[in-house]
């Protein structure tokens, strides 16, 4: 591995080293069901990408992450990657948003569970239900008041990451700030951003698009 890459580019060619040949095949299923959900609902774009979607999926499958909590459903192409890789891992994701786009396919219903509401509401019901969580994806800004549910939530390995990491003031930058600013463990990780252009990881294939990660720095050791 060349080490003149940057820190991002390491980590994502090592996750991809190890579970890409997981990953590709689902790719297209991935890309189809973002097209077709938003072409069924005239959408005409917002949806995380496949370059984003294929990196949750790593994260999710290589530090085995069995309770995942998303910030923005959407049209569920994030949460249908992650729940590829959770399903691995015996593991489910919980999604969140006020607005129900009801795209959300029959077939992952049993690994995806979505609530109809905010995020500081839906963190407070897992809370009621002790629950933990240990891996977030954000696809909007959390709140001050999220982010103190996920202190309370939260397990000592858990992963932050955030969409949409475009500067100078993308919503993802504001969730790195919010973190930083409010999350307990954040002296002990690391953040992980994107480069300018995605990392290509093999031919006609590039991931992490916009995507930054907050990661314990005892997790990272093994990866770059």
């Amino acid at each position: 591995m060349n080490n003149l890459e940057s820190l991002n580019a390491r980590f994502v060619k090592s996750l991809f080293h190890a579970y890409g040949s997981d990953l590709v095949p689902l790719l297209p299923e991935i890309r189809n069901h973002n097209v077709t959900a938003r072409e069924r609902l005239g959408l005409s774009g917002g949806s995380t990408g496949n370059a984003d979607c294929g990196f949750l999926y790593l994260l999710v499958r290589a530090f085995n992450r069995r309770s995942i909590f998303e910030i923005g459903t959407y049209v569920g192409t994030s949460a249908i990657a992650m729940s590829l890789a959770a399903r691995n891992n015996d593991g489910t994701v919980v999604t969140c948003d006020p607005e129900d786009y009801g795209c959300l396919p029959e077939s992952v219903k049993e690994l995806i569970r979505f609530l109809h509401m905010p995020s500081e509401e839906a963190l407070a019901l897992l809370q009621r239900e002790n629950k933990t969580v240990d891996f977030v994806f954000a696809d909007w800004a959390p709140s001050q008041q999220a982010i103190e549910r996920i202190n309370e939530l939260s397990t000592d390995d858990f992963i932050f990451t955030a969409h949409d990491y475009v500067l100078p003031d993308d919503k993802g930058v504001v969730a790195k700030k919010l973190m930083t600013e409010h999350y307990k463990r954040v002296k002990e990780c690391t953040w992980i951003l994107p480069d300018e252009e995605p990392v290509q990881v093999a031919p006609g294939i590039e991931l992490q698009q916009c995507t930054a990660v907050l990661i314990p720095n005892r997790l990272l050791a093994d990866w770059v």
